[in-house]
């Protein structure tokens, strides 16, 4: 059978995209998603690995983008749901429509690019300024973010997710620090990597037990399947191991460390990411 590039792209990205009946993500648009991530991720490194040291600082000013993502996917899901019409904002598979950097995998694309202005902001003098690209992010953050908590209607929920997350998740690496050989709180991203991931399975869990939510992956999808609570604990129990299998390559590569400390706020905020959309979608049942 000859390859037609048309109903390739058709049915695994466009398709997802435009059919509410149709799960949105797939093994073959997450494949590709993942490895342009990895790529975006690998030249974003190189570019800027002598300016930038990698680590908590740099992940705090990437939380306003982190922010900007996520409020544009809660207006997305208000628009999907009904909730909210926008003139002009619809859901399209085509670039050149205002929609489409409405709606995964718009809302990614156009993040990225702002982060990567935000970077180009905070490098203008050599070595990176955390402040300018916090600051950057901040402004363009701070429409979409009060738009979404304006809207909120649901603040009971939201609080008492938003409660939970952080203490199970320094609970979790308090145990770990205190009674196991594994120092987790020694690098604070890691407390970060925990979180984000706290973040994501407890969230989703909260929305899909409590409130008729769906997971549109269809791998967490399958796992929530067998057991919300075993879902968490998988989140929690990766978040660990990717810890420690960094750290103990640290230990061998010290020299390392600039990577190490990159590949952990890559995994914060795809944590983050994802979880704080859940988490927000919450607010607006």
């Amino acid at each position: 059978m000859d390859f037609n590039p048309g109903e390739f792209l058709n049915q695994y990205f466009i398709t997802p995209v435009m059919n509410p009946e149709i799960q949105g993500y797939n093994i073959v648009n997450t494949s590709i998603y993942i490895a342009l991530l990895a790529l975006t991720c690998i030249t974003i490194y190189l570019i800027f690995r002598k300016k930038i040291k990698f680590g908590e600082k740099f992940f705090t000013a990437m939380l306003p983008y982190i922010l900007f993502g996520i409020s544009l996917r809660v207006v997305m899901h208000q628009i999907e749901s009904g909730m909210l019409v926008i003139e002009g904002i619809t859901k399209t598979a085509n670039p050149f429509e205002l929609g489409f950097w409405f709606f995964t995998p718009g809302i990614w694309l156009l993040t990225f690019a702002l982060v990567l202005a935000g970077l180009a902001i905070g490098t203008v003098w050599k070595k990176l300024d955390e402040k300018r690209v916090f600051i950057f992010g901040a402004v363009i953050c701070a429409a979409p973010l009060l738009f979404n908590l304006s809207r909120f209607n649901n603040w009971p929920a939201f609080i008492a997710t938003a409660i939970i997350i952080p203490i199970a998740a320094y609970s979790i690496c308090f145990v770990i620090n205190k009674f196991t050989k594994y120092k987790i709180l020694s690098d604070k991203m890691n407390l970060l990597i925990v979180g984000g991931q706290a973040i994501d399975g407890i969230a989703s869990t909260v929305a899909i037990t409590f409130f008729n939510f769906s997971e549109q992956h269809f791998v967490s999808n399958a796992i929530i399947q067998i057991s919300p609570i075993l879902f968490v604990a998988v989140k929690l129990a990766i978040a660990v191991l990717i810890c420690w299998s960094l750290d103990d390559y640290l230990k061998e590569n010290g020299k390392r460390k600039n990577v190490v400390g990159f590949v952990k706020v890559i995994i914060a905020i795809i944590g983050f990411a994802t979880g704080l959309a859940s988490l927000f979608k919450l607010g607006i049942i």
